[in-house]
């Protein structure tokens, strides 16, 4: 996983401790897995399968790994400015020889 991707689980409640960041500007989701949210099922549709029953009574959150766009534009722009900036140096190189051999001759 790279430093700019997230996990985040999403009860389908935002908290200031604990963001939607799945809905939030800047990031995108890759993967999204869903889970069973215990707080909000029923212990009996848990432990044991009962068709109808267990369907009806059974709550599923998601799990969500994120990836910060945002930041990957600022990595690419700035690769492709260090990329322009290292071309426009070597022009200048170039140039300079160039002006340098035909001073010697």
């Amino acid at each position: 996983k790279q430093w700019y991707q997230r996990r985040v689980r999403d009860l389908g409640v935002e908290s200031p401790l604990e963001p939607r960041y799945n809905t939030k500007a800047g990031w995108t989701s890759i993967k999204t897995h869903p889970f069973l949210n215990s707080a909000k099922s029923k212990m009996l549709a848990r432990a044991f399968y009962m068709p109808g029953y267990s369907r009806k009574n059974v709550k599923f959150g998601s799990y969500h790994l994120l990836k910060r766009t945002k930041l990957i534009k600022q990595q690419e722009e700035e690769r492709d400015r260090l990329k322009q900036l290292e071309k426009e140096h070597k022009e200048k190189r170039a140039k300079a020889k160039q002006q340098h051999d035909n001073e010697e001759l």
